[in-house]
């Protein structure tokens, strides 16, 4: 789960005054002028404030362009990640080729991962595919615990496709269609639910 943020630091003094957990600082990211912090979300799940590595500088990833923190996408964990491109191409959704990706912790432990990600009309709230490399430790296990995620929910003026999309990825998502194109996180935590909206 994804919350962007133009700022890292205002991210985690918010994220701490909502929840009670205070993220920790994860690194930059190599190539892109972006950084994050992280909190677990249990076994095999986390969430990642996304802001720029310089914030007086902006990014070009438009996630980070919130002044507060706002639920910007999400993702989903595959051990076979070029098999779900060949599936999902087969159901007609467009998706790029699995790409890597990596970066270096605090403590300078390499991260290394590889993700895909769908485009295309109908998919704003698709999340992207990411694999994490056998030999690298999932953030989950190594990030500050407290919360837990308790409801994704997606709205769409027309979900067909993203619905064919997520029965193609093997995913039952909370979706329903409404008037815009909406996405909410809600999480139990310390200091009671909370909820991001987006994007």
């Amino acid at each position: 789960m994804i919350l962007g943020v133009s700022d890292l630091a205002r991210g985690i003094r918010e994220f701490e005054a909502m929840t009670g957990v205070a993220p920790r600082f994860g690194g930059r990211h190599p190539r892109r002028d972006t950084q994050n912090a992280l909190a677990s979300l249990g076994p095999g799940r986390y969430l990642e404030i996304l802001a720029p590595a310089d914030p007086r500088a902006g990014s070009r990833d438009p996630r980070v362009n919130h002044q507060d923190l706002t639920f910007a996408g999400w993702a989903l964990q595959t051990r076979g990640i070029d098999a779900v491109i060949v599936r999902l191409r087969a159901a007609g959704v467009e998706i790029g080729d699995s790409s890597p990706g990596s970066r270096e912790t605090p403590e300078g432990t390499l991260l290394q991962w590889k993700t895909a990600v769908p485009g295309g009309l109908g998919f704003e709230l698709a999340p992207f595919f990411i694999e994490w490399s056998l030999d690298t430790a999932h953030p989950s296990a190594s990030s500050p615990a407290g919360c837990r995620l308790v409801a994704l929910e997606l709205e769409h003026p027309k979900p067909g496709r993203l619905q064919a999309f997520f029965t193609a990825a093997g995913f039952n998502a909370a979706l329903r269609q409404a008037a815009s194109v909406r996405m909410t996180l809600t999480l139990d935590c310390p200091r009671g639910r909370v909820t991001f909206a987006g994007p």
